[in-house]
């Protein structure tokens, strides 16, 4: 992050860089070229004087008459711009000058001088022009040798404005170079502050997220120590940060059932950085979770600095497919023995009806032997007549429709006696005892008589099919506050602590084998929901071969 972040801070400072170089270079270069045009103007209007000064204002000097000349100089310069203008004679004496103090000095410079000459010093130019004898100053001079020098004019004129102009140009360009460089920091400076921020700002999103993402989140070292974690990594894991910073990030490690897991991650990220798969974990607690692990080599310089892992709890997919998967078995286990059930009854009626249809293929039977014959047939006919019922009432269920109840006031003493009158009738083959508290005026229900009778039915065949002929099975009322708790005893095979978390749940048969008793495993199922119904709770409790208690409560309700 902090290299990316260089990076683009680079990039924006040398294209800013690059355009204030131009500029500098522009108004250097427009600088210089102002600065030749202007030394040129000022050099050729220096010439210009000179030149002026010298053809036209030798009479002026002569005659001494300096008004004129100074007339001459205004009309094409300034005269500020002329030191000094003289007439020297061959032994540099000034003979006349612009400047009256200086008349009669000496100027050794033009001593010997044959031809044109300038001088530079102290901000000035001065010129030496040799005067030739013409024709003309014959007529004065008839001892002059035309040809021959016969006098000097000295002109200085003054460099101000020249090299103030030069001067100017210098500063201008410091100026500038130095401006530029200061807008340059400048702009550096503004450049830093917001790549700074805005890689604070990045920062401080990327902790965000790391802090309040649902994924676990832990950071490695190359040697696997943890780095730092986020609180869904500690609410997954249930270690906190004082628990494992520093910790080998293998105190999560199940154990052996990784070692082929392990092999495969080390080789993937060292081919490709990085492997995605499933993991066992190990809980702070010592349980043994699954995970989907997601691993990411961070690296510098092409070097693996650390490792980012993302861990995903997938126990409830895991027990969603385990659940789907039993689902499916006890399903085709309901199937064959939802088949098994139905065909055995079945049989068993055609058989007997054949035998009282037509008696003398089988060597004639009694009245009483057809008699017994048709109340096999009537009981056969009752099972399938509940087999039928469960598969209506689950599918009701199954498919969001309430199982609708006809409540009405039912003296439970009166109900309850009468349905182990009839059970007995049926079941002789089991003692049921019933126990029923001393009479109370508070002995009357708000049930379903054929729901009720349903449910009690359901739990007194469970308790005679696991139970040995013979035994006792008994069924008892008491009083609770508010609620009548009724229980089904028996002391047979009794359920194991699995078999008992499943047994309210459909299609669940604690012996599904072909050998084992009847039934859909649907029972239970529809006798808690009707219980629920009546608002009302049922529970279960059970030691493997000591026995089973089946209890219900129903809300009491006055007379």
């Amino acid at each position: 992050m902090k290299t990316i972040w260089r990076l683009h801070a680079s990039k924006y400072f040398f294209m800013i860089a690059g355009a204030i170089v131009l500029v500098v270079v522009v108004f250097i270069l427009g600088d210089a070229f102002k600065y030749r045009q202007v030394r040129n103007s000022l050099t050729g209007y220096m010439d210009n004087l000179r030149d002026m000064i010298f053809m036209s204002t030798y009479d002026s000097l002569k005659k001494g008459n300096m008004k004129l000349f100074k007339s001459h100089l205004e009309e094409i310069g300034t005269f500020a711009d002329v030191r000094e203008f003289s007439l020297l004679d061959k032994e540099g004496r000034v003979r006349y000058s612009s400047d009256p103090t200086l008349v009669k000095q000496v100027d050794f410079g033009v001593v010997g001088l044959g031809h044109l000459q300038d001088k530079i010093h102290d901000g000035l130019t001065t010129y030496y022009f040799p005067v030739e004898t013409i024709s003309y100053c014959s007529r004065c001079h008839p001892d002059w040798k035309i040809g021959s020098i016969n006098s000097y004019y000295k002109l200085t004129l003054s460099r101000t404005a020249l090299d103030s102009i030069k001067l100017t140009t210098f500063y201008s360009h410091v100026f500038t170079v130095v401006g530029g460089g200061v807008f340059l920091g400048f702009c550096y400076l503004l450049l830093m502050l917001y790549e700074r921020k805005k890689h604070e700002e990045q920062l401080h999103l990327s902790a965000s997220v790391f802090e309040n993402a649902v994924e676990a989140i832990v950071i490695t070292t190359f040697d696997g120590r943890v780095q730092k974690i986020n609180p869904a990594f500690s609410n997954m894991t249930g270690f906190l940060e004082e628990d494992i910073i520093g910790q080998d990030i293998h105190l999560l490690d199940a154990g052996a059932v990784n070692t082929d897991t392990y092999a495969e991650m080390r080789a993937h990220i060292k081919s490709s950085g990085q492997w995605s798969g499933e993991i066992w974990n190990r809980h702070k607690s010592g349980e043994i979770l699954p995970a989907r692990l997601s691993v990411t080599a961070v690296r510098n310089h092409q070097q693996i600095t650390h490792y980012v892992s993302i861990l995903y709890d997938i126990s409830a997919e895991k027990a969603t497919k385990r659940a789907l998967i039993e689902m499916d078995q006890m399903k085709s286990e309901f199937i064959s023995s939802a088949a098994h059930e139905l065909r055995t009854p079945l049989s068993a009626m055609l058989g007997f009806t054949e035998f009282a249809r037509e008696p003398e293929k089988f060597g004639g039977f009694s009245d009483t032997q057809i008699k017994e014959f048709l109340d096999e047939v009537y009981d056969r006919g009752e099972a399938l007549n509940q087999i039928i019922d469960d598969l209506l009432d689950i599918s009701r269920i199954e498919n969001g429709y309430a199982i609708e109840l006809n409540l009405q006031e039912v003296p439970l003493r009166d109900f309850l006696d009468k349905l182990v009158r009839s059970y007995k009738t049926h079941h002789a083959s089991h003692t049921l005892r019933l126990e029923l508290p001393a009479a109370s005026r508070d002995e009357v229900c708000l049930i379903d008589r054929h729901r009720m009778t349903q449910v009690l039915e359901n739990l007194l065949s469970n308790a005679t099919k696991y139970s040995a002929a013979g035994s006792e099975i008994v069924l008892t009322c008491s009083l609770r506050p508010h609620v009548w708790e009724i229980s089904v005893v028996d002391h047979g095979i009794g359920m194991t602590p699995a078999q008992l978390v499943r047994i309210f749940d459909k299609f669940y048969r604690a012996d599904a084998s072909n050998t084992a008793v009847s039934g859909l495993g649907l029972g239970m199922s529809i006798a808690k929901k009707i219980v629920e119904l009546h608002n009302g709770r049922i529970w279960i409790e059970s030691l493997k071969d000591e026995g089973t208690t089946a209890t219900f409560t129903l809300p009491r309700v006055s007379a």
